[in-house]
């Protein structure tokens, strides 16, 4: 994945995380008694997975699957700090 790309990608999931961080109490008391981590780290990436692909769409080029790779690797880095926001 280019770097512009993979920069792009570490700050909108990290903008990500700050929302869910900000709006957990609120998501808490929506949504009881379900598994709060998995339903918001799903969220998370779904909307990371089409900005992932809006990059590739601006520069017109299509993601490799070395690209696909790279972001399923990013974004499970980042599923520890989801279960911390809700432990």
């Amino acid at each position: 994945m280019q770097k512009e790309i993979s920069d792009y990608m570490k700050n909108h999931i990290e903008m990500l995380l700050g929302q869910t961080k900000a709006y957990q109490p609120f998501i808490k008391t929506a949504f009881p008694g379900l598994n709060l981590a998995d339903a918001s780290f799903n969220v998370i990436v779904g909307n990371a997975f089409s900005v992932f692909l809006g990059q590739f769409a601006m520069r017109m080029i299509s993601p490799t699957e070395q690209d696909f790779a790279e972001f399923g690797q990013l974004v499970s880095g980042y599923r520890k700090k989801v279960d911390e926001i809700f432990s």
